[in-house]
Protein backbone atom coordinates (compact mmCIF):
# COMPACT_ATOMS: atom_id res chain seq x y z
CA UNK A 1 0.00 0.00 0.00
CA UNK A 2 1.61 3.61 -0.86
CA UNK A 3 2.03 6.05 2.11
CA UNK A 4 0.14 8.40 -0.14
CA UNK A 5 -3.39 5.95 0.75
CA UNK A 6 -2.22 5.40 4.29
CA UNK A 7 -1.20 8.61 6.34
CA UNK A 8 0.22 6.29 9.12
CA UNK A 9 2.30 4.39 6.88
CA UNK A 10 3.71 8.15 5.66
CA UNK A 11 4.17 9.24 9.23
CA UNK A 12 5.86 5.50 10.16
CA UNK A 13 8.26 5.69 7.28
CA UNK A 14 9.00 9.56 8.12
CA UNK A 15 10.26 7.99 11.55
CA UNK A 16 12.13 5.39 10.09
CA UNK A 17 14.02 7.31 7.91
CA UNK A 18 14.81 9.96 10.87
CA UNK A 19 16.86 7.38 12.47
CA UNK A 20 19.82 8.46 9.80
CA UNK A 21 21.29 10.92 11.53
CA UNK A 22 22.49 13.91 9.39
CA UNK A 23 24.29 16.83 9.69
CA UNK A 24 22.20 20.61 8.99
CA UNK A 25 23.16 23.09 6.19
CA UNK A 26 21.67 26.26 5.08
CA UNK A 27 21.68 26.22 1.44
CA UNK A 28 21.53 30.12 -0.20
CA UNK A 29 21.41 31.65 -3.24
CA UNK A 30 20.38 35.10 -4.07
CA UNK A 31 16.99 35.14 -6.23
CA UNK A 32 14.98 37.47 -7.75
CA UNK A 33 13.96 39.13 -4.76
CA UNK A 34 17.71 38.89 -2.96
CA UNK A 35 19.04 36.43 -0.73
CA UNK A 36 17.57 33.51 0.06
CA UNK A 37 18.35 30.59 2.55
CA UNK A 38 16.99 27.30 3.57
CA UNK A 39 17.88 25.19 5.98
CA UNK A 40 18.42 21.11 4.78
CA UNK A 41 19.68 18.24 5.91
CA UNK A 42 19.28 16.21 2.32
CA UNK A 43 23.18 17.09 1.75
CA UNK A 44 25.69 14.90 0.54
CA UNK A 45 29.01 14.39 -1.89
CA UNK A 46 28.79 12.85 -5.08
CA UNK A 47 31.74 12.62 -6.75
CA UNK A 48 35.51 13.95 -5.96
CA UNK A 49 36.69 13.81 -9.82
CA UNK A 50 34.37 16.14 -10.75
CA UNK A 51 33.85 17.70 -7.24
CA UNK A 52 30.24 16.89 -6.79
CA UNK A 53 27.29 17.83 -4.24
CA UNK A 54 23.74 17.28 -3.62
CA UNK A 55 20.82 18.69 -1.84
CA UNK A 56 16.60 18.34 -1.76
CA UNK A 57 14.26 21.15 -1.72
CA UNK A 58 10.28 20.33 -2.11
CA UNK A 59 8.40 21.30 -4.51
CA UNK A 60 6.18 23.21 -1.78
CA UNK A 61 9.00 25.42 -0.80
CA UNK A 62 8.48 29.16 -1.25
CA UNK A 63 12.01 29.75 -2.39
CA UNK A 64 11.76 26.85 -4.92
CA UNK A 65 11.92 29.12 -8.06
CA UNK A 66 14.80 30.86 -6.65
CA UNK A 67 16.90 27.46 -6.35
CA UNK A 68 15.57 26.42 -9.62
CA UNK A 69 16.98 29.70 -11.29
CA UNK A 70 19.98 30.06 -9.04
CA UNK A 71 22.97 29.56 -11.56
CA UNK A 72 25.49 29.50 -8.09
CA UNK A 73 24.76 28.55 -4.69
CA UNK A 74 26.60 27.99 -1.31
CA UNK A 75 25.91 24.80 0.98
CA UNK A 76 27.17 26.04 4.92
CA UNK A 77 27.37 23.23 6.90
CA UNK A 78 26.03 24.48 10.56
CA UNK A 79 28.29 24.13 13.88
CA UNK A 80 26.46 23.28 16.70
CA UNK A 81 26.30 26.50 18.33
CA UNK A 82 24.18 27.99 15.22
CA UNK A 83 20.75 25.90 16.25
CA UNK A 84 18.97 29.37 15.70
CA UNK A 85 20.52 30.15 12.04
CA UNK A 86 18.90 26.12 11.41
CA UNK A 87 15.57 27.17 13.37
CA UNK A 88 15.44 30.61 11.44
CA UNK A 89 16.05 29.13 7.64
CA UNK A 90 13.68 26.11 8.32
CA UNK A 91 10.69 28.93 8.56
CA UNK A 92 8.24 29.16 6.01
CA UNK A 93 9.84 32.88 5.53
CA UNK A 94 12.98 31.52 5.67
CA UNK A 95 14.71 33.85 2.76
CA UNK A 96 14.19 36.64 5.37
CA UNK A 97 18.19 37.48 5.79
CA UNK A 98 16.87 41.31 7.64
CA UNK A 99 18.53 40.45 10.94
CA UNK A 100 21.53 37.80 9.90
CA UNK A 101 25.02 38.70 9.47
CA UNK A 102 26.25 37.20 5.66
CA UNK A 103 28.70 38.15 3.23
CA UNK A 104 28.59 37.67 -0.60
CA UNK A 105 30.85 35.87 -2.87
CA UNK A 106 32.00 37.17 -5.92
CA UNK A 107 28.92 35.38 -7.68
CA UNK A 108 26.29 37.18 -5.49
CA UNK A 109 25.80 33.93 -3.43
CA UNK A 110 25.53 35.19 0.38
CA UNK A 111 27.74 33.01 2.49
CA UNK A 112 27.22 32.71 6.57
CA UNK A 113 30.24 33.22 8.52
CA UNK A 114 31.88 30.98 10.70
CA UNK A 115 30.63 27.67 9.92
CA UNK A 116 31.75 24.30 9.80
CA UNK A 117 32.24 24.36 6.52
CA UNK A 118 31.40 26.02 2.82
CA UNK A 119 30.60 24.44 -0.19
CA UNK A 120 30.39 27.54 -3.10
CA UNK A 121 28.84 25.52 -6.23
CA UNK A 122 27.34 26.37 -9.44
CA UNK A 123 24.29 24.40 -10.34
CA UNK A 124 25.11 20.95 -12.67
CA UNK A 125 21.57 19.68 -12.58
CA UNK A 126 18.41 19.24 -11.44
CA UNK A 127 16.10 16.62 -11.18
CA UNK A 128 12.37 16.26 -10.39
CA UNK A 129 12.38 13.70 -8.38
CA UNK A 130 8.52 12.83 -6.57
CA UNK A 131 7.69 15.57 -4.49
CA UNK A 132 11.20 17.32 -3.98
CA UNK A 133 13.98 18.34 -6.15
CA UNK A 134 17.48 17.21 -6.26
CA UNK A 135 20.08 20.10 -7.15
CA UNK A 136 23.33 18.74 -8.01
CA UNK A 137 26.23 21.90 -7.77
CA UNK A 138 29.40 21.20 -8.92
CA UNK A 139 32.06 22.87 -6.04
CA UNK A 140 34.26 25.82 -7.11
CA UNK A 141 35.53 26.61 -4.01
CA UNK A 142 35.62 25.66 -0.43
CA UNK A 143 36.55 26.55 3.34
CA UNK A 144 36.83 24.20 6.40
CA UNK A 145 36.51 25.10 10.40
CA UNK A 146 36.98 23.58 13.53
CA UNK A 147 34.29 23.00 15.88
CA UNK A 148 31.18 20.83 16.17
CA UNK A 149 28.70 19.87 13.41
CA UNK A 150 25.17 20.76 14.65
CA UNK A 151 23.11 17.31 13.88
CA UNK A 152 19.55 16.38 13.38
CA UNK A 153 18.29 12.99 14.79
CA UNK A 154 14.45 11.44 14.94
CA UNK A 155 12.95 14.69 14.28
CA UNK A 156 15.18 17.00 17.09
CA UNK A 157 17.96 18.22 16.97
CA UNK A 158 21.14 16.07 18.16
CA UNK A 159 24.63 16.27 19.89
CA UNK A 160 27.62 14.65 19.65
CA UNK A 161 28.67 12.53 22.94
CA UNK A 162 32.38 12.53 24.15
CA UNK A 163 33.23 9.08 24.52
CA UNK A 164 35.32 9.83 26.99
CA UNK A 165 32.87 11.01 29.73
CA UNK A 166 29.85 9.60 28.01
CA UNK A 167 28.80 13.59 28.13
CA UNK A 168 27.35 15.67 25.21
CA UNK A 169 29.41 18.18 23.77
CA UNK A 170 28.53 21.34 23.47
Amino acid sequence: MSSEANPAATSELRQSLGAFATGVVVVTCSGSEGPCGITANSFSSVSLEPPLVLWNIAKVSNSLQAYIDAEYFAINVLRADQRALSVHFAQSDHASFASIEFSETSDGVPILPQTLACFECRTHQVHDCGDHHIIVGEIERHRIDQGEPLLFFRGQYAEIANSARGEPVV
